[in-house]
């Protein structure tokens, strides 16, 4: 048993490597330029070595985003400890995610490119149900986040057979304000927002739009969204300052 689990314990360590490598390929090169070919040339190991661990560049890629998406319940598991209404722990939220991609550019950008259907079809099943396993933990997440505004009253419980279309909605919100921001041309529209707080502005529409209480009038959200930045993630913070 012990051999096995440090057999296992190398393997998961060389995936991890092996991912690393692909992270700097496309840091380096660009994302067209990620082939098995070129992270074997990168690598100590064999072709084979390499597609036992991705049965595809496709793979590969549901493999990369599998890791932000681990690094992003990883960030957003801090949500527990903060102290403060339902409708600011969304926020936390949607601050979370935008620190994500800031600090994982990278990781956001192959985010996109795994939504593809043809992506689907060349990877891996086993790649595929841990990537579905993974986004599934975050719906729960971001669900139990709703469950509990209902229980305390914040925000109305006619959305109880609704669910999942509100989760929808407010990931959809937090993902699209950012990969808009982040990753489109110049528009009329982008050139007259704030973009410091154009997350926090369509959270603010979207949750006031749901009647999700206390209102964005009757309370001070600027003011907690840099509480949360200071309580929550003041390490991401940091490490984003160094990078820069």
């Amino acid at each position: 048993m012990t051999t096995q689990t440090r057999k296992a314990r190398e393997v998961a360590e060389r995936e991890e490597l092996l991912i690393d490598l692909a992270i700097e390929i496309i840091e380096q090169h660009g994302f067209a330029q990620l082939t098995m070919d070129k992270l074997t040339a990168r690598s100590e190991y064999s072709k084979g070595t390499v597609y036992n661990h991705f049965s595809s560049k496709e793979d590969l890629w549901c493999a990369l985003c599998a890791r932000g998406l681990r690094i992003q319940r990883s960030m957003f598991g801090k949500l527990a400890q903060f102290q403060g209404n339902s409708r600011e722990a969304i926020l936390a939220l949607s601050f979370g995610y935008e620190l994500f991609t800031l600090c994982y550019p990278t990781l956001t950008m192959v985010s996109l490119r795994v939504m593809s259907p043809a992506v689907f079809e060349k990877a891996s099943p086993a790649r595929i149900k841990v990537l579905s396993e993974t986004e599934d933990e975050m719906v729960q997440m971001l669900k139990g986040m709703i469950e509990v505004a209902m229980d305390k009253g914040e925000l109305s419980r006619r959305y109880q057979d609704n669910l999942y279309q509100i989760t929808f909605a407010i990931w959809a919100m937090s993902f699209g304000s950012v990969t808009i921001m982040r990753n489109s041309t110049p528009a009329p529209c982008l050139e007259r927002i704030d973009h410091d707080s154009a997350v926090l502005t369509n959270a603010s529409i979207v949750l006031d739009g749901l009647q999700w209480q206390p209102y964005s009038w009757e309370f001070d959200y600027h003011a907690s969204w840099q509480r949360i930045a200071k309580e929550m993630f003041a390490d991401e913070l940091a490490q984003l300052s160094q990078r820069s």
